[in-house]
């Protein structure tokens, strides 16, 4: 028997909870594999003060005030 099926049935075997648990854990290991192999090697890690103002740009001319943020997240359904 393959490992690939012996894994499948030992999978089915788990009560529901524990087989979404093994198939989240397989799906983030197949994310990881995409992201090591898409990531270049040779890419030296940003300054995080850089890396911030990289991003920073995305909020530009966007009216965003810590009440809109507030009002959005505790808003009342």
């Amino acid at each position: 028997m393959l490992t690939l099926e012996m894994a499948i049935q030992t999978i089915q075997k788990l009560p529901p909870e524990q087989r979404n648990q093994a198939i989240q854990f397989i799906e983030f290991l197949d994310f990881k594999s995409t992201q090591s192999a898409t990531t270049d090697p040779q890419a030296q890690p940003l300054d995080p003060t850089e890396a911030f103002f990289e991003l920073a740009g995305l909020w530009e001319d966007k009216e965003i005030t810590i009440e809109s943020l507030r009002a959005e997240a505790w808003r009342e359904e």
